[in-house]
């Protein structure tokens, strides 16, 4: 060996051995130091309970820290997605539905898409656990998300479109199809679906109730259930002094009459000659004041009979619907055509003469709270946006008819607090 390369090591082994090695072994070491720091640093997985009623994921639920040994789990049962829109009286008489899948399916969670404007009459129903109005922005959630059940129950684009997108493992009622026409989901929906096109089967055949109806399409039979719906103290006080307001003087009771028909169809209210006339008589013969009911649309006519009687008038209009509804829970009956205040009177339990035109009258259930008027007239019923009638189904309805039905509703146990 010469002397130059004397002691030193082979060019391999001072690269394996030497400063190369000791540079390796720094970083080695680093490595596993930064992995044990972060291995002291982790959180392991956190126990959430995805399915429970009460949790949030955006927040705490509120009623426990934590779902790990949480006292309050509230598994979730059956998910119900409930499609209907309007209209606000239709949406009303709905709501019994909601008693009987409760009853079915008692941790059933309800989901009830609706359109804004009847939004209020659902508002504080303890028996749907979300209300969605039907905004583009709060519906997005629903095409992600997975129902058991979805009961569609209106035929008009919007809701047949939305029944037809969102995942679910069953659907009854009615979906949008291909062609861009609503066609029924199930076999319990196709005579829900038959009677709208169908008008000998609705006009002449047809003897269930608009309840009946809708619980066939949902599996479930009907069995009386009834509304759903509750004015809060506060809407309760503010009818109170809207009557005040109205000059319903303390003690003194009264009798509503809705003279109002709504826009859909003909004939839907009373004559104003029937009204005033009934107005007189209730004045002068029953101890009770007359308050005349509308909104704008019936401003005019109620002017006209109030002018002639002196009846007091009181103008929903001025008032939310819900203090509207607390209003007639006032009343000790209401008089009215087949419209949203005759549902909200059943709602909140008054007795009702209920006056028909162009709509069915078998398709209302009164809960044997009232009295049905039929017209004598053969077109009857008709669903008709225009009347080419001179003599209307409406101008068939007397007086008298009228005032005895009145008389037998009260005396059947009509009767309401006086006005305190």
């Amino acid at each position: 060996m010469t002397g130059k390369g004397r002691g030193r090591a082979p060019r391999k082994a001072r690269v394996a051995g030497g400063r190369g090695a000791k540079s390796q072994s720094k970083a080695e070491a680093k490595a596993k130091a930064m992995a044990s720091r972060s291995a002291r640093g982790a959180r392991k997985p956190t126990f959430y309970h995805f399915d429970c009623a009460h949790f949030r994921g955006d927040k705490p639920c509120g009623v426990e820290e934590r779902c790990e040994g949480c006292g309050s789990y509230a598994p979730v049962g059956m998910r119900v997605l409930i499609i209907k829109l309007g209209a606000r009286g239709d949406v009303l008489r709905t709501t019994p539905l909601l008693t009987a899948l409760k009853a079915r399916e008692p941790r059933c969670h309800v989901t009830w898409v609706v359109d804004p404007a009847s939004a209020d009459l659902l508002a504080g129903n303890s028996l749907i656990d979300r209300i969605l109005p039907f905004v583009w922005e709060d519906l997005v959630p629903l095409l992600v998300e997975e129902f058991d059940l979805v009961l569609s129950l209106d035929k008009e684009p919007r809701g047949t479109g939305l029944a037809t997108l969102v995942r679910a493992r069953a659907r009854r009622g009615f979906g949008l199809g291909p062609e861009g026409a609503p066609r029924p989901l199930s076999r319990e929906s196709w005579y829900a679906y038959d009677l709208g096109i169908d008008d000998h089967l609705k006009f002449a055949v047809n003897e269930k109730s608009y309840q009946e109806i809708v619980f066939e399409i949902a599996g479930l039979a009907f069995g009386g259930e009834p509304y759903v719906y509750a004015p809060t103290a506060d809407e309760r006080r503010a009818a109170r002094e809207a009557l005040r307001a109205a000059g319903l003087g303390p003690g003194e009771r009264a009798v509503g009459l809705n003279t109002g028909g709504g826009r859909a169809f003909a004939n839907k209210g009373w004559t104003v000659p029937g009204f005033a006339r009934l107005a007189e008589r209730i004045e002068s013969g029953m101890s009770r004041r007359a308050i005349l009911l509308g909104a704008e649309d019936e401003a005019e006519k109620n002017a006209a009979i109030a002018r002639a009687t002196g009846a007091r008038v009181l103008s929903s209009a001025l008032l939310p619907v819900r203090v509207f509804a607390a209003l007639l829970a006032e009343m000790d009956a209401v008089v009215t055509g087949d419209t949203l205040g005759l549902h909200l009177a059943l709602a909140v339990g008054r007795p009702v003469v209920l006056l028909f035109g162009s709509t069915a009258p078998r398709e209302i259930a009164l809960y044997g709270l009232g009295e049905k008027i039929l017209p004598r007239v053969p077109c009857a019923p008709c669903y008709l946006r225009e009347c080419p009638m001179t003599a209307t189904c409406m101008d068939s309805i007397g007086v008298d008819e009228v005032m005895s039905a009145l008389r037998r509703v009260l005396g059947a146990g009509g009767g309401a607090t006086a006005l305190r």
